[in-house]
């Protein structure tokens, strides 16, 4: 298949939106509360109200998409976080930096992977299926890349520079490359002569009623709960369970490269695979490590945990996939920015609770509890896919 430099592009603007307005927090917040002198809690409180407020823009930026065009919206996004981030390095109390804190997340989703998705549905249509796994598989390297990056910073200027030079990447690289992309709705009827079209998508009768998307809602939700969860106490759950510090980080190290492998064959065997099996083959990977996670409670083998760590990078690597590629072979191109905004809302609801929800189980119940509930979100992830692929089944034309 042929790599349009467009695709990569975006997959460059998408690693900016995600370094710049995600997992810079984690870097960057303990140097802002130790200034003002603010409790680490509190900075990392306006985070997750923050990320509240990107599950209120998702359904209202989805429906510019669709009204305006991925690449006018994604072009105002990298504009406004650049002075987003810009003000940010100039603030001066609690309130201002909660209100951009606010502002930061509202804007995110114009510039990370939903906008990005639409921009390659509303250019390729339902033959977006590549092109959403290469960005997925080059902002994939996003925490790679800018967590050593930003401590490299820090230890050349202040925060406050760094939050200027975060706002100059995207006022200097990512919005030109936006600029670049198509402008308004584009519907393509035939894809360009030059690329490889992936094999016939099957085409679905006409969806009727809510119930499709309310069992895509609730399986990339409840996934959506584990990722966020996973991502914040996974360290903190392995401490409890009783892994040695190095032991834990070893394995948990071991989750991005399997991230990494699992895009890698996605991009390379799609043809073998329809997005329906990929996704359960994802959500089957998060239950079975998170089962084998479970299973350290009972046998403390590190092996088990190493298992864990692959198999639950194999699941949460495709799962970045599945949210852009599901709702187009089912739905379609038309109308895919309202649906993923819509879809994302939800999602980030349940994310934002997630880390906290978690670590009160931790705390309150016990580790056993905690890790049950993970296990329990996956398997309604899982079965609500596998109800949502029965139901589209039976929708096939005849």
């Amino acid at each position: 298949m042929k790599i349009f430099p467009s695709t990569i592009g975006l997959g460059v603007t998408m690693t900016i939106g995600y370094g710049t307005l995600y997992y810079s927090f984690a870097v960057l917040a303990p140097e802002i509360a130790g200034e003002f002198g603010w409790d680490e809690s509190f900075v990392f409180a306006i985070f997750s109200i923050g990320l509240l407020a990107g599950a209120v823009s998702a359904p209202i930026i989805g429906r510019m998409i669709d009204r305006f065009g991925a690449g006018w919206v994604m072009s105002a996004g990298s504009l406004f976080a650049a002075v987003t981030l810009a003000l940010l390095a100039v603030m001066q109390n609690a309130w201002q930096f909660t209100i951009l804190a606010l502002m930061a997340e509202f804007v995110a989703i114009a510039v990370q992977y939903e906008a990005g998705f639409a921009a390659l549905a509303q250019r390729y249509g339902r033959n977006a299926r590549a092109e959403i796994t290469l960005v997925t598989l080059i902002a994939g390297f996003a925490s790679t890349i800018f967590w050593p990056l930003l401590q490299w910073l820090l230890t050349q200027m202040t925060w406050r520079e760094v939050y200027l030079v975060l706002a100059a990447m995207n006022l200097l690289i990512a919005l030109p490359i936006h600029l670049t992309m198509p402008k308004g709705r584009q519907m393509p009827t035939v894809m360009p002569s030059d690329a490889k079209v992936d094999p016939i998508v099957q085409s679905y009768a006409h969806v009727t009623g809510s119930r499709p998307m309310i069992l895509l809602g609730i399986s990339l939700a409840s996934g959506g709960f584990v990722l966020s969860a996973m991502g914040a106490s996974l360290l903190v759950l392995l401490d409890d369970i009783g892994f040695a510090t190095a032991t834990a980080t070893i394995a948990a190290s071991c989750i991005g490269p399997s991230q990494v492998a699992a895009r890698l064959f996605e991009y390379a065997r799609r043809s073998h695979f329809s997005p329906p099996m990929t996704a359960m083959i994802a959500a089957s990977a998060m239950v079975f490590g998170l089962a084998l996670l479970g299973a350290t409670l009972v046998v403390l083998v590190p092996a088990l945990l190493f298992a864990f760590a692959v198999s639950y990078g194999v699941g949460q690597g495709l799962t970045s996939i599945v949210r852009g590629m599901l709702p187009l072979h089912y739905f379609g191109p038309e109308g895919y920015g309202r649906r993923t905004g819509a879809l994302s809302g939800f999602r980030m609801v349940l994310s934002a609770a997630a880390p906290v929800t978690i670590i009160f189980l931790n705390e309150r119940i016990g580790t056993a509890t905690a890790i049950g509930c993970l296990i329990a979100l996956s398997l309604l992830s899982m079965l609500s896919l596998l109800a949502l692929v029965r139901l589209m089944e039976g929708r096939k034309p005849g």
